[in-house]
């Protein structure tokens, strides 16, 4: 289930600069939800994605899930939010895959007749009926999802480089705060107390003063503003940094280890893939400008994911993992 709930919102996590819903339409049917430049995408394909996405949702949590309330309205509401951004960013993406001149290998466009006929053959007839869908709009789902996750590799595959180990390093401190009201003074007598001594504790060197506190806390850069990265991350080990002004405190660290290994990787790890999805976003918003994009507000008015409750409990994401571009 987490490997099918990642895949449904790959394309959720892009960002992008669009001209969203309204504007002039071109002569859309009731059944076309989105015009992107002169292509039409239709409410039957995306049936696909909200089949799928209902059975995530429901197979977990079970189909009260819809009628949760949020703050923003119920819980069918902000997915079905989210849903129409998927579509537009997946139909869109799929737009700039096929302007860039993407098109699929043999083996590729035969894991997307595999998905397609897999995604088919698990509806019922009574699904078929009532959302519209047949063989050959299942295929053309799987096939834009396809292309998108190319032109994903392709933009990946331009990547300016990794975050240097220095870049993310993860130091472990101990803090020790001081209460703005007690004035820089009091905080600079602790430091001195801290560090003449070196048997003692920062603990028993603060012992009996008021407004202060001690803590260990591993940080990255950016976890505090102002001078905060550019003293504590040069700190040799067992060093102690002068007095740091903060909005509200006066900060007295010491590194107690230069670089976490761990924590360290985690960060690298998180950061580079914060760089991978801000090339995709670039890369899409990129092609975006030049592109009017229109959405059939009321057609997708019409859409429910309460209602589809009962129809074949299908996820076309069991079924295209290996087209599946992992960044």
């Amino acid at each position: 289930m987490k490997s099918a709930r990642r895949a449904a919102v790959l394309l959720l996590l892009l960002v992008l600069i669009l001209s969203g819903c309204g504007g002039k339409q071109k002569q859309m049917g009731d059944g076309d939800l989105l015009q992107i430049g002169d292509e039409i995408y239709t409410k039957r394909e995306a049936m696909v994605f909200l089949l799928s996405q209902h059975t995530i949702y429901a197979g977990e949590y079970g189909e009260e899930i819809w009628n949760v309330q949020l703050s923003e309205g119920s819980f069918e509401t902000y997915v079905k939010k989210a849903m129409l951004d998927y579509l537009e960013r997946l139909f869109l993406t799929d737009c700039a895959a096929r302007s860039d001149g993407i098109a699929l290998s043999i083996t590729e466009n035969a894991a997307a007749e595999k998905a397609a006929d897999q995604f088919w053959q698990g509806l019922s007839e009574e699904t078929r009926d009532k959302t519209g869908l047949t063989r050959e709009l299942c295929l053309q789902a799987c096939l834009r999802y396809a292309r998108a996750q190319i032109f994903f590799r392709k933009v990946l595959g331009r990547s300016s480089g990794e975050i240097s180990e220095d870049e993310a390093r993860a130091t472990v401190l101990q803090i020790v705060a001081v209460d703005g009201t007690r004035g820089i003074a009091a905080a600079r007598e602790l430091l001195d107390k801290i560090t003449a001594d070196k048997k003692k504790t920062a603990a028993e060197a603060a012992a009996g003063m008021e407004g202060v506190s001690i803590r260990r806390e591993t940080v990255i850069r950016g976890t505090y503003g102002g001078n905060f990265d550019t003293i504590v991350f040069a700190l040799k080990k067992d060093q102690w940094s002068p007095v740091i002004t903060m909005p509200d405190e006066y900060l007295l660290v010491q590194c107690l280890e230069v670089s976490n290994a761990e924590a360290t990787a985690i960060n690298k790890a998180a950061m580079e893939k914060a760089n991978r999805e801000r090339e995709l976003q670039e890369a899409v918003a990129s092609y975006a400008k030049g592109i009017t994009m229109i959405c059939n507000d009321a057609a997708w008015e019409e859409v429910s994911l309460s209602a589809l409750a009962g129809l074949s409990p299908v996820n076309i994401y069991d079924h295209i993992g290996s087209l599946r571009a992992d960044y």
